[in-house]
């Protein structure tokens, strides 16, 4: 048998499991323009310039092959501009283009209109509690996914 767990802990757990299920569903009804690892990636080199691709990677979660895949994407698209790294020849070092610049803003607002119209029936401090509360969470899951 289970042990004894707090009710509140019962009830995250069911709220994850939903909250999980629920963000595949929306996800797959979506038609972005791009894909979700690319829009992080150019939206991480707009906000804090040129990096390394596993610098990328690590920042963001993600595994070297699709970091490495959409950055090939990315590039085929002229969303990128690759260099090499001043001190390794071998590494590359990735910029946001003008044009991958504009494709991220066009999603971004695309996606704050949407999220706009789902939240409006909450308050601005309802709203910003939840920006919060996510933020947090962000944290523990970034924290439990890059456990060794």
């Amino acid at each position: 048998p289970m042990s004894r767990v707090p009710p509140s802990v019962d009830g995250i757990e069911t709220e994850l499991l939903m909250l999980a299920r629920w963000l595949e569903a929306v996800q797959r009804r979506q038609r972005y323009p791009m894909d979700r690892a690319a829009y992080l990636l150019l939206r991480r080199l707009d906000e804090h310039g040129p990096q390394r691709v596993a610098d990328l990677a690590r920042a963001l979660g993600l595994d070297g092959s699709t970091v490495t895949r959409q950055v090939r994407v990315l590039d085929e698209a002229g969303h990128v501009r690759r260099t090499s790294a001043p001190d390794d020849a071998r590494a590359s070092v990735l910029a946001i283009t003008p044009a991958g610049r504009r494709a991220m803003q066009s999603l971004r607002r695309h996606r704050q209109e949407r999220i706009t119209g789902h939240f409006a029936d909450w308050s601005a401090p309802e709203q910003a509690q939840l920006r919060d509360v996510l933020h947090r969470l962000n944290g523990v899951l970034e924290r439990v996914a890059t456990e060794g």
